[in-house]
């Protein structure tokens, strides 16, 4: 197999979650102003798995993989604060690393949607898998004439379908969640997964990764502003 679609941060998750535990949650936030511009997050979680993981990280090796060494994560993270801060339409990079909870995020401004893709798209690419597979990779978010785009193009069954079954154990406790907040009040959304805050400027989605996964659930939404 040389290609692996995968969205945004999966790259991430596997470097660690992906031998260790089906217990994560990958978070996604975007703060999005009338005008385009706005603020990203995005967080992966593990620390209801940190006993286990303090264990692995002395071994070798896991279910014949090779084990991810702290420095060389550290290393692709300090490289993707470097090249987000390349970009003079993302600002205030900061990339967090907690060991201890073990919780890493990566957050900035952006100047329109179209540089939130391109940050993703460079992002993928520090983390592109180092076993040879390919990340093929698309926009994930649109935003035109007061409607905003949650795109998702990836179709992952196969490759779901070709893992053993200790590989496939690992994403069925694992978590998704989106949340959207808005400058104007939501008109509308399209996922019926969804749910809408008290204020109505905010959306939230949470879902089962392997459901994500195997296409039973998506994060695709298209969220019409007033």
């Amino acid at each position: 197999m040389s290609k692996f679609h995968r969205p945004f941060l999966w790259i991430i998750s596997f470097v660690l979650v992906s031998i260790v535990s089906s217990c994560f949650e990958i978070v996604e936030e975007v703060e999005l102003n009338d005008n385009g511009t706005g603020k990203f997050s995005f967080t992966i979680n593990m620390s209801q798995s940190k006993i286990q993981i303090n264990s692995m990280l002395l071994l070798d090796s896991v279910n014949g993989r090779p084990m991810p060494k702290k420095e060389d994560f550290k290393k692709a993270m300090e490289r993707v604060e470097f090249e987000l801060n390349k970009d003079s339409s993302i600002s205030n990079v900061t990339v967090k690393q907690d060991w201890e909870d073990y919780i890493f995020s990566i957050s900035g401004n952006f100047q329109n949607v179209a540089a939130l893709n391109n940050a993703i798209k460079n992002i993928n690419t520090v983390f592109n898998d180092p076993r040879g597979y390919t990340v093929e990779i698309y926009d994930n978010f649109k935003y035109q004439n007061k409607v905003f785009d949650r795109l998702y193009s990836y179709n992952l069954v196969n490759d779901y379908n070709a893992m053993s079954e200790k590989d496939k154990a690992i994403f069925k406790n694992a978590k998704y969640t989106t949340v959207y907040r808005f400058s104007s009040p939501v008109k509308s959304y399209s996922n019926a997964d969804a749910l809408k805050s008290k204020s109505g400027k905010a959306i939230m989605l949470k879902v089962n990764v392997k459901e994500l996964i195997t296409n039973k659930k998506t994060i695709k939404n298209t969220i019409e502003l007033k």
